[in-house]
């Protein structure tokens, strides 16, 4: 199993059946079952296929592109890393938009990547398509010497100005940092990148975080602050999965960062989780929202780090609520500000996305978004960014759903975090969006991509990374930018 596939929770009524839940993702991974029926479903639209895997048609007269409804307003494609590959996934964005960071499947084994976003769009005339010969990943796999590896999320670029050019191997990271994990033989370590790699990686390039010093390594960093100085994510001990938070500059004799175990009990309840995943941090490293598991299903939590110098370290924590008739929860998301927490709750139809959220009681309360099928629903919120005075909602929610002809395909909601039902906002797949808004014929996407899940989106709302399926059968990444503030225009035949 590579460092970012996963073996999803099925959870169980019965005591006695929940599978336990080893995390290697912070977002919902498609299986190979699933990935060989998109691909079949998708090869019967193609009437050529490319020379290789990956790479667009060649076309001596590619049309020209109509204008984009909204500057700036377009879906992008975002290739591969250098040599041979199968398929590339963005699994996650930094809050200012600016770094997109993923894994790409090279030879046999999946490598992490940084992206600068606005190197990207801008390395040939700033309108679609990049055209993958670019190849606008940057490679951050190489881990002496390259192991299996993904990213996850970055911290904010901290300089007003700065040169980067991946071609001319002019990489100034502008101070942001990636965050991930990365395996050595049957273990996986967490993972902060701190320089650029290049052909080797020198001691001081990067953090590692191996284990809680119980020599259990089984640590993956699945979310960072915005300063970069705090990391989230789940380890393992002897009695199963453990979240942690890690002060980077707190470290040990060998200057390793300690990673401090959550343990996550209500307070109000004294209800106690068996086990916790981190998921999610606000941007001052001091929320935290993910799950746990209770005898019975998993549970989504928040809480907040009251004292970090005392060992335990001293939270408060609350164990969200469910949607009525719902047997489980997972918190994956949060605003930057930690103020609204996105993720999944089940329901009597089947697991739906959902936002958390505090009343002027300081009183949690959760709110189905629901999911873009009707009748058998799995949906999941991912990435979440507050937007005031937009006419649709000051929330903005992506994630994946199921729908009538896909078992996972990409989503935007908005609306506001409210109960009562409001007649403003939307939730669509963000592929019809696209399309009719004109943004899709704009970027010369065409009609055969399939949209698989948006995985991240940047604080203000404009930029979204996900994967799906090609035109050539393939997996990748992509992103958009410019995305609609407020009203879309969905009139474009």
């Amino acid at each position: 199993m590579n460092c970012f596939e996963m073996k999803r929770n099925e959870t169980q009524s019965g005591a006695g059946k929940r599978k336990e839940e080893i995390m290697k993702a912070r977002i919902f991974m498609l299986t190979a079952a699933t990935l060989a029926a998109l691909l079949l479903a998708s090869a019967s639209a193609l009437a050529v296929k490319p020379d290789k895997p990956g790479k667009p048609p060649k076309d001596d007269d590619p049309p020209a592109p109509s204008e984009t409804p909204i500057e700036g307003y377009y879906f992008w494609r975002l290739g591969h890393m250098d040599g041979p590959h199968d398929a590339s996934m963005a699994l996650g964005i930094s809050r200012d938009g600016k770094v997109a960071v993923g894994a790409t499947d090279v030879v046999d084994f999946y490598r992490a990547w940084r992206l600068d976003i606005d190197w990207a769009i801008a390395t040939d005339d700033g309108v679609p398509p990049l055209y993958n010969e670019l190849q606008v990943q940057e490679d951050v796999g190489i881990v002496a010497p390259s192991r299996p590896s993904a990213a996850y999320a970055s911290s904010d670029m901290t300089c007003e100005s700065y040169t980067y050019d991946k071609v001319n191997l002019v990489l100034d990271w502008c101070g942001s940092m990636p965050v991930g994990g990365y395996e050595v033989g049957k273990v996986s370590y967490g993972i902060e990148w701190l320089l650029p790699v290049l052909d080797s990686v020198d001691e001081g390039d990067y953090l590692s975080i191996p284990d809680f010093g119980g020599g259990i390594s089984d640590m993956q960093v699945n979310d960072v602050s915005r300063d970069g100085a705090i990391l989230v994510g789940t380890g393992n001990i002897k009695t199963g999965l453990r979240a942690f938070r890690a002060d980077t500059a707190v470290v040990d004799a060998d200057g390793v960062p300690i990673a401090a175990q959550l343990v996550i009990q209500d307070a109000v309840t004294l209800q106690t989780l068996r086990s916790s995943s981190a998921q999610a941090v606000s941007e001052n490293g001091l929320i935290i929202a993910g799950y746990g598991s209770t005898k019975i299903a998993n549970r989504a939590f928040v809480t907040i780090v009251l004292d970090a110098a005392q060992d335990p370290i001293t939270l408060e924590s609350t164990i969200l609520p469910m949607l009525g008739g719902g047997k489980f929860a997972e918190a994956y998301a949060m605003t930057p500000d930690g103020e609204i927490i996105a993720g999944r709750s089940d329901s009597p139809k089947g697991p739906v996305a959902c936002i958390w959220f505090q009343d002027l009681d300081a009183t949690w309360w959760v709110k189905s978004l629901g999911a873009l099928s009707k009748k058998s629903k799995d949906a999941v919120a991912t990435g979440i960014a507050y937007r005031p005075g937009s006419a649709v909602g000051e929330l903005i929610v992506v994630g994946r759903s199921k729908t009538i002809l896909y078992d996972s395909e990409a989503f935007v909601w908005t609306g506001n975090p409210t109960l009562e039902e409001e007649e403003i906002g939307y939730f669509y797949d963000l592929e019809y969006i696209l399309t009719k808004t004109g943004a899709g014929e704009a970027s010369l996407m065409g009609s055969s991509w399939i949209l698989n899940e948006a995985t991240g989106i940047s604080a203000a709302g404009d930029r979204i990374v996900g994967y799906g399926v090609n035109p050539e059968v393939g997996i990748e990444a992509w992103l958009v930018t410019g995305f609609p503030f407020d009203e879309l225009d969905l009139t474009h035949e």
